[in-house]
């Protein structure tokens, strides 16, 4: 076992260790097919490639754009639900891509990638045609994958902290982190939540329709995928039908799983980059991952996800029940960046999170009416409601 993880990471590394020294930034056509390395290597920024192994041996993998002569300071960005690293970078520099946003103002940029997604599909035993591989939720990337990966990236660059980024489910599996593990608030300077989720019982998304059966695992696997989030046809034409209004979006946006659990802003959005934004989403995880969000809705509680049975939530959790998490345990520096269009994280349930969360640096609500869960990557004016007074809420921190 030992010799096919090195022969894997190894493979990985020597393919991912690439590095463009140009600083200058290419104009890229916003319809195509490149991934994460491609889009950051065909913008000229400099690019490395990361592997890193998981106390439970998936291997993910980091992508980096390093700044030897830039400012020092780190930022990581990890993607949401059923998304992917490519989501700081789809816009490209000239449209919002944050990712390019910071590296141009000095920061060394990191971007994770969550198990299971298009760019973290390896594991030291098992391979994503077994169902065995994608029994997790957001439980285990709490516990495992959002640790692995940011200490590697303290280790590898020699910072006492680092500022983070989540979005969605990039800022649900910090609450739960850091929930657990009070050292965290020595490891980052500030945690930014964009579209901040953790309760979830007044959310809009589809999800909500899924919630009545949510603690019929068997029937739901079988019919959203064994292992991989998958929805049967017929499931997603109902998800469209209550999602979609007829002539209101894109052409291809009610057929993308991504937006029918998110939404869709038509004002915002770039129809010419929606071909490429389609062909990036949705990047990959479990159906469990997903269905965490809907058990949610029946709990009203920010809770690990129930097995359904004693034995699998001894297995996955060491209790018969699963955990509730404790969000005024959580002790880092927090700012959350909401808004009023958003179907995943409702103003009912972010009031309920800002009254739990002990340590927060600062509330801003995105003043443009209809902001949704996506646009915070993609929005025509993302660079003017998020990017910029992100920059310059981090560059005069005290």
């Amino acid at each position: 076992m030992k010799g096919r993880l090195f022969i894997s990471v190894a493979i990985q590394v020597l393919l991912g260790i690439l590095y463009i020294t140009s600083t200058t930034a290419l104009e890229i056509s916003t319809k195509h097919d490149l991934s994460t390395p491609e889009m950051i290597m065909e913008a000229g920024y400099p690019f490395e490639g990361h592997v890193v192994s998981t106390e439970d041996c998936y291997l993910l993998s980091l992508h980096r754009l390093p700044n030897p002569n830039g400012n020092g300071k780190v930022v990581f960005l990890q993607h949401g639900l059923i998304a992917s690293s490519s989501d700081w970078v789809i816009a490209g520099p000239d449209h919002g891509g944050l990712a390019f946003v910071l590296w141009n103002a000095g920061y060394d940029v990191w971007l994770g990638n969550f198990r299971g997604n298009t760019y973290s599909r390896s594991h030291c035993t098992l391979n994503p045609d077994q169902d065995e591989f994608w029994q997790f939720t957001w439980d285990e990337i709490a516990k495992f994958d959002l640790p692995a990966e940011l200490n590697y990236v303290l280790d590898k660059t020699g910072v006492d902290k680092l500022f983070y980024v989540g979005h969605s489910m990039g800022s649900t599996t910090f609450m739960v982190m850091n929930s657990l593990d009070a050292t965290w608030a020595d490891k980052v300077e500030l945690a930014t939540f964009f579209a901040p989720i953790a309760h979830v019982e007044h959310m809009l998304s589809p999800i909500r329709f899924v919630a009545p059966f949510a603690g019929m695992i068997d029937w739901i696997a079988e019919h959203m995928g064994l292992g991989e989030f998958m929805p049967s046809n017929w499931i997603m034409n109902i998800l469209a039908d209550l999602a979609c209004s007829e002539g209101s979006w894109f052409e291809g946006a009610c057929e993308n799983l991504l937006f029918i659990i998110c939404g869709f802003d038509e004002a915002q959005t770039n129809s010419t980059m929606m071909e490429t934004i389609l062909n990036h989403t949705p990047a990959g995880t479990s159906t469990f991952t997903v269905l965490q969000y809907a058990q949610g809705v029946n709990s009203k509680k920010f809770m690990g996800f129930d097995w359904g049975n004693d034995e699998d939530n001894i297995l996955h959790h060491g209790t018969k029940d699963p955990p509730q998490y404790d969000l005024t345990a959580v002790n880092a520096r927090v700012a959350l960046y909401w808004s009023d269009g958003d179907w995943l994280a409702q103003p009912e349930d972010l009031l309920k999170l800002f009254s739990q969360l002990p340590n927060i640096y600062k509330n801003y609500q995105v003043p443009f009416c209809g902001w949704n869960h996506l646009d915070y990557l993609w929005g025509i004016e993302v660079n003017k409601y998020v990017n910029y007074p992100f920059l310059e809420m981090i560059e005069h921190m005290q």
